[in-house]
């Protein structure tokens, strides 16, 4: 855990914008952050305690293709992309794939949850 680093956000703080380059991933320590869609700016999904966000990060050139917005008081966890993609690169040759088909995945699912299709 030494490469995460902590950051604090007030309600309404952006924490990404859509299109922004995608060069964190965050874990929720306290509080809630909305993921806004990137035409609309509609909520389609609310991140909690526990949970992460900022998967784009894993990738190259990742490009955030949703906002996230602190709700409240918002602590997280963060680490840089490059350091992710070190660890990543250090651990198995076989993890760096698997997380890119889990970001694949999850992308399907929040596109989904942006069209209505799912929660």
């Amino acid at each position: 855990m030494n490469d995460f680093e902590l950051a604090q956000f007030q309600p309404g703080d952006r924490l990404f914008s859509a299109g922004d380059l995608a060069d964190k991933l965050y874990v929720v320590q306290k509080g809630t952050v909305q993921m806004l869609d990137a035409k609309t700016s509609t909520v389609f999904a609310t991140v909690s305690a526990g949970e992460s966000f900022g998967e784009q990060a894993l990738l190259p050139g990742g490009i955030r293709s949703a906002s996230a917005v602190a709700q409240n008081e918002v602590v997280c966890l963060y680490i840089e992309a490059d350091s992710l993609r070190r660890i990543l690169e250090r651990q198995s040759p076989v993890l760096a794939p698997v997380f890119e088909a889990l970001l694949l995945q999850q992308s399907m699912h929040n596109a989904l949850r942006r069209a209505g299709g799912a929660d």
